[in-house]
């Protein structure tokens, strides 16, 4: 059983339970004896019946507003006069606008626009130190990480080098960079790598406080982090 209504326009005037739509249309005076030609049958019901150009439908909101219905607004909607208005959002940094519903005004969330910005920075400032940096030798280049253990066996062989020194005797060791590539190296050729590797990180901060301080948020990409920290880098080693 289902329930099918007669509507006259936009007003409900009976309803009654039936197998089917079909059944009633068939024979509507069998189910309802005030029954009138200009009548509507249906099996569905409207929340808020509207009849126009012949049409009987639920009301849309616009025409809920004018008829002082009260409907749940979205971003963007408010009611002036008894009428819907609908602001556009605006374009550029939609994804941190949101709607004022007191002032009526998309506004601009400058702070969570600022932290995400910063939060990005970050990601690269620490995927830029994982990798470390790339060290050319004899034309080629080759990884160098820059990890705690890295720094920290530079700085032992540095200190043996030295010492081997002191005691009147030039020694060389083997650096193996990331690709496995040995290269022969003394003290000045491990201080150069040293001081090399300084000045990267030094670079990766520097290029940080750059985008931080300097530029506007914006969607960073990891290949212009990258050439902002090398042309750092470079003014860092050249100056």
């Amino acid at each position: 059983m289902k329930t099918i209504n007669f509507y006259k326009k936009e007003k409900l005037i009976f309803s009654v339970y039936a197998e089917s739509l079909e059944d009633v249309l068939k024979s509507p005076l069998s189910y309802f004896q005030g029954y009138t030609n200009d009548m509507i049958i249906t099996d569905i019901t409207y929340q808020y019946p509207f009849f126009k150009d012949d049409v009987l439908r639920e009301m849309i909101k616009e025409e809920k507003v004018r008829a002082n219905i009260e409907v749940q607004l979205g971003d963007g909607e408010f009611i002036k006069d008894k009428k819907l208005i609908t602001v556009p959002k605006p374009t550029g940094n939609q994804k941190y606008m949101y709607w004022d519903k007191e002032k009526s005004l998309w506004m601009l969330d400058n702070q969570k626009e600022y932290d995400d910005y910063c939060a990005l920075i970050d990601d690269l400032k620490a995927k830029s130190l994982e990798y470390g940096f790339d060290y050319k030798v004899d034309g080629k280049e080759h990884r160098q990480r820059c990890r705690d253990k890295d720094i920290a066996f530079m700085v032992a062989n540095v200190m043996a080098l030295q010492i081997a020194e002191k005691l009147g005797k030039i020694k060389k060791t083997t650096w193996y960079f990331e690709d496995n590539y040995g290269m022969p190296a003394g003290l000045n050729e491990l201080g150069i790598l040293m001081l090399y590797g300084t000045t990267f990180v030094q670079s990766v901060y520097d290029t940080e406080h750059h985008f931080k301080t300097k530029v506007n948020p914006k969607e960073l990409s990891k290949a212009e982090f990258e050439t902002k920290r090398k042309e750092i880098h470079n003014m860092l080693v050249n100056g």
